[in-house]
């Protein structure tokens, strides 16, 4: 396990500030946030290359703070891939060998078990230059993994893909987590991975921790108006709610605020266009459409609703078939678990 306990880390125009975090050993761990929240400085400071200020990282209960990086058992993946342009592949991934107590046996197996798992056997003799980004990649990850590290810290490993390459190399990671005894955190601030990849995860803000849980936690139940639009929510209303249709679904939907909340929220994609069967269990509402927003394969839908707006999301094909257009009062629904306080 990777404990954080009030780690801070001060830097002449930023500081990590009270860094209380839990990894679990095995997991597939995503730090959420803003461009410039912290999330990279915190991966650094996990594996030395940032010196923190005070506070204490523990992995599994042992005190690792004076501990330089090649002595903390981790890898580091990063963005831009850092390979060496003057190096092949080969070279590239076994250059920390070197500096690790490895037997020749023990690396060579993993090398073949890598090079065959990536599709670098190709590649080899080729060099950085030469390489797609989707190769420079995989190079990079053979690299860290090529040391057995118990912890591969991965540093916006998709950013720099095209679409597909990334879809790709969704699949490798989760496939390499799952076959290497290994604790992945990622850095991320693309829901999607962050979905398909991670089980558990924390929220960083200006160099704080906002929220930790699991990933359905963060986006299912966040703790404060940020979390709930960093996440998505976009329906996010104060309490007590002055619309009379809002005021009803705090009221029925089973679970009623506490006395300290003062936010309801409702994700725009659980606002449904017919009530699938579920009568017994959805809110049925009505609203004029006020906007269609075009997101490709799918619309942000706003509809006014009594006195506040809603943005509902929507597939093409819904918009389309039922006709959704602006100026149109429609009917939709709302399940009574998707309403959400806090």
């Amino acid at each position: 396990m990777i404990t954080l306990s009030d780690v801070y880390l001060d830097l002449p125009n930023f500081s990590l500030k009270h860094i209380d975090l839990s990894i679990p050993t095995n997991d597939f761990f995503a730090v959420l946030g803003p461009t410039g929240s912290g999330k990279s400085l915190l991966l650094e400071a996990i594996m030395g290359l940032m010196p923190i200020t005070s506070g204490t990282i523990f992995i599994d209960d042992k005190d690792i703070n004076a501990l330089p990086p090649e002595k903390r058992n981790m890898g580091i993946v990063y963005q831009d891939f850092a390979l060496f342009p003057h190096m092949t592949v080969k070279q590239n991934i076994l250059y920390g060998v070197r500096y690790h107590d490895l037997s020749p046996s023990s690396v060579s197996t993993r090398f073949d078990l890598l090079v065959d798992q990536m599709n670098l056997s190709h590649l080899l003799t080729r060099y950085p230059g030469t390489l797609s980004g989707g190769e420079k990649q995989r190079t990079a990850l053979a690299r860290a993994l090529i040391l057995d590290p118990g912890i591969l810290l991965l540093d916006e490993p998709l950013s720099a893909l095209d679409p597909m390459l990334q879809d790709d190399l969704k699949h490798l990671l989760k496939s390499l987590h799952q076959e290497f005894s290994t604790t992945f955190v990622m850095v991320s601030h693309n829901f999607s991975d962050v979905l398909f990849l991670a089980s558990n995860g924390a929220i960083i803000r200006n160099g704080t921790i906002e929220q930790t849980g699991s990933i359905k936690e963060l986006f299912e139940q966040p703790n404060s108006p940020f979390t709930a639009r960093f996440t998505g929510m976009k329906n996010i209303y104060t309490l007590p709610a002055a619309s009379p249709a809002l005021a009803s679904m705090v009221q029925h939907n089973g679970n009623r605020p506490r006395a300290e909340h003062g936010h309801m929220a409702l994700r725009p994609e659980e606002i449904l266009t017919d009530n699938r069967g579920a009568r017994d269990t959805c809110f049925a509402m009505e609203g004029v459409v006020t906007r269609l927003i075009s997101r490709g394969f799918f619309y942000d839908v706003v509809i006014q609703m009594d006195t506040v707006e809603l943005t509902a999301q929507w597939t093409r094909h819904d918009v389309l078939v039922k006709q959704i257009q602006p100026g149109r009062r429609i009917p939709f629904f709302v399940p009574f678990t998707s309403i959400h306080t806090f």
